[in-house]
This record gives structure tokens, sequence and C-alpha cells, in this order.
């Protein structure tokens, strides 16, 4: 087993940036001798043997769709998740599914397999910023296949991106977890999980007004798709007191940025414009009001604090001199 790991050492170092290298060994038998010894050392629980391997077979599969085609007839993904079950080798098996995940073809198997739990638990875990990094791109790329989404959803992935963004101000998760939240969003399960996880809408909100202006598009573009056609959804957003950071973003934002945050405001005024009675019932209503009981003599007391931070942010919009009603 010493020698094994001498020679896939030194193939592993040989195809580390050698893109020629990687196209010869890929047609000359190295991905199913690389696999081989993988194999061996799952079966011999040798872990230094597993990472050497496991790396190796990386390399020579970074940026060569055609060695990760082989890896995956050869039985890659199958491989993978004995890796997994017997040892602690997380970081190298990781790296191996962020490599394979960028295949179209492998997402629906890695997407049905025990990666999933697998990638969603290094979020979570005690692993290095490293891993859970590769981690969390990995499951970026399969969350982009829709009949994944189920099971990312079953794994806990919610809870995992919420656990990266709750680290305070390390701006290296919030842009890739939202685009996450984005793709799960897509579908009705996604959205109602994302919606009913607490504080969540809050992390999203709070990304409008201290974001940097890629972090705040992405959160736009994501409420935007919560928001579209479910009210409660509005109503929680606005009462973040979103308006005042989604005005700004319309004007200083990026082009993207500019468009969402354009049409979560015309989201927000038609809805308020819906839920607002007809002029005329209003009229009446008054007039009945003053035959009835006398004028008020003071404002009343029991107004409630989310309609007040509503009304509050509407006037924002709605009476701002700086911004037409048409930009919306």
């Amino acid at each position: 087993m010493g020698e094994k790991c001498e020679v896939a050492e030194q193939v592993r170092l040989l195809l580390k940036d050698d893109e020629e290298a990687r196209i010869f060994l890929g047609s000359h038998g190295f991905v199913e001798a690389l696999m081989g010894f993988l194999e061996l050392a799952v079966r011999e629980r040798n872990m230094m043997a597993q990472e050497i391997a496991a790396m190796a077979l990386f390399n020579l599969a970074v940026n060569n769709d055609r060695n990760k085609e082989m890896m995956l007839a050869a039985g890659m993904v199958q491989l993978l998740e004995d890796m997994i079950s017997n040892t602690k080798s997380n970081g190298s098996a990781t790296a191996l599914y962020l490599n394979l995940s960028c295949l179209e073809q492998a997402k629906s198997i890695i997407g049905s397999s025990k990666g999933v739990p697998f990638l969603v638990g290094i979020l979570q875990g005690e692993a290095d910023s490293l891993c859970r990094l590769d981690a969390l791109h990995a499951l970026y790329n399969l969350a982009s296949q829709p009949s994944n989404i189920s099971n990312l959803l079953s794994a806990g992935i919610i809870s995992g991106l919420q656990s990266l963004l709750a680290l305070s101000g390390d701006h290296t998760w919030i842009e890739k977890c939202i685009a996450v939240l984005i793709y799960l969003a897509s579908s009705k399960p996604g959205r109602e999980e994302i919606v009913s996880a607490p504080c969540l809408i809050s992390t999203l909100a709070a990304t409008l007004d201290a974001g940097e202006p890629i972090e705040q598009e992405q959160a736009a573009s994501c409420l935007l798709i919560l928001c579209n056609g479910s009210e409660k959804c509005s109503e929680m957003v606005l009462q973040e007191g979103v308006i005042p950071a989604l005005v700004s973003i319309s004007v200083n934002g990026t082009t993207r940025g500019r468009e969402k945050a354009q049409k979560l405001l015309m989201l927000f005024r038609e809805q308020r414009q819906r839920d607002q009675p007809p002029p005329d019932i209003t009229l009446q209503r008054a007039e009945s009001s003053s035959k009835v009981m006398p004028a008020p003599e003071s404002n009343p007391l029991c107004k409630s604090t989310s309609r007040r931070k509503m009304g509050k942010a509407f006037s924002f919009f709605w009476k701002s001199k700086s911004y037409s009603v048409s930009q919306f």
C-alpha cells in the first residue's frame, strides 16, 4: 500500500496544474486505476490512502468533463457513498462531490444519493471553512436541478443555510447561500419552508439594507419570488421596514438589483391598492359614522406597532418627492 500511495501522490501532483496530463492520463486508464486504488483504501480503512486517491481523482476531473463522465460511468458516486460511510475523509470527499456536481448528468445521480445529507451535514458541522464552502458550492449545483429540491429540503438544507448566514459579518457565504435559496424558492414546498424558517426573512431584509451590491441583488431577487402571490410573505417583509432600502437599491444598485427592487416596490404598491376599499364605500362609512357618533377629540392609542411601522414605510414610498411612482 505504501508504494501505491507514493505513485498516486506523484500522479496527483502531476495533474494539479497540467491540463494536457489530465487528457492523456484520462485516456490511458488512470480513471479506473485510481478508482481501484480508492476502493482498496476504503476497504482497508486507510485514511491517508483515501485522501491521496480522492485528490488525485479530483485533479484528474478538473475542467475535464470526459474524465468526469468516465468516473460517473465507473460508479464513482457509489464509491463516494462507501467512503463517507466508513471514514472521516470529509474534505476530499466533499471536493470530489463538488467536482462531479458540475457535470449536468451527475446532478440527479448525486441528488438521489447519500451525498445530499452528507453535504448538508458539512454545512452545520465542525468542518473547516474551505470544506464547508466546497459543500455549499456543490449544493448550489445540485439545487439547480428541480428534481433534487425535495431531497435537499428533506435533508435539512434550510437549517444548514441558516447556520452559515448566522456567521455575522462574513460575506464569504451570503451570496451563494441566497443563490441556493433562490433555487429552492422555485418550488412551493421550498417557498413555504423558507417563509416559515425562524428569522430567515429578517436576514434577507437585513441584507437589503447592509449587504454588498451583489448580495442586495440576490436578496431582492429571492424576496420577489417569495412575495409574488403571497400576501402573507409580503406583510412579513414589509414589517421589516424594507421600503427605504428598496428605494435606495432601485436607484443605486446593480442593473439587475435595480430591476428586482423596482418590481418588489410595484408588487407592494399593487397589493396595497387591492387591500384599500373603494373610495365611495369609504365615504359612505365615514358619513354613517358621523351620524351615529361624534367626532373623536383625540387619536386612538391602540394602533398596533406593525401597522405604524408599515404606515411609516409606505409614507416614505408614496410621499417621496425624489422618485416618481411611474418609475416603479
